[in-house]
This record gives structure tokens, sequence and C-alpha cells, in this order.
């Protein structure tokens, strides 16, 4: 099953009793606002957005460097993002707190 972001869009709207076109602008400023914290990530620091409860985006800054193969590579200084879901999010999702 795929759940696109459309879907989500009116989900939600319809859930929260508003305009799809709301959730979608909110939604578009949020992806605005994440990216601009995870892009501006430094060598001297990481960022990590949190997202919501369980789920969060760890952003590393990886910088150049040169690889000695048949001929010599240089790699350009990168930002890397891993997303991270939390072993109480997973748990949750498996129903390990139902049980007790």
């Amino acid at each position: 099953m795929i759940i696109t972001q459309e879907n989500l869009v009116n989900l939600i709207a319809a859930k929260e009793d508003i305009d799809a076109a709301v959730v979608r602008n909110i939604l578009k400023s949020a992806e605005s606002v994440v990216f601009d914290y995870l892009s501006s990530t430094t060598p001297a620091e990481n960022t990590i957005v949190k997202i919501m409860d369980g789920l969060s985006l760890e952003c590393n800054y990886i910088p150049e460097k040169e690889i000695h193969t048949y001929d010599d590579i240089i790699c350009k200084p990168k930002i890397w993002v891993k997303p991270k879901i939390t072993r109480y999010y997973n748990r949750k999702l498996n129903g390990y707190f139902n049980k007790r």
C-alpha cells in the first residue's frame, strides 16, 4: 500500500474539518522549514529534526575527500540525511504495549 501526500492531506482535512488547501499550505511550509534546517548543517554541528514523536531526521556533514583508485577522484562535501525511528515507536506499531 502506498499512501501519498495528497492522501494524507485529504485525510487530515476530513478529520480536522478544514479545507484541504490549508492543510496543503501547512505541509509545504513545514517542508520548507525542515529543508532549511537540514541544509544549514555544518561540519561542526550535526542537525536533528524531530518530525513527530518517534520519527526524526538526522543530518550529518560529510567533508570533501579524495579517493585514490586508478584515477584520483575528489568527492565534494555533502550533507547526508538518515531517517530514525525510535524503538518505542516501533514497539507501539507492533502492538507491544497493548499486550501489557
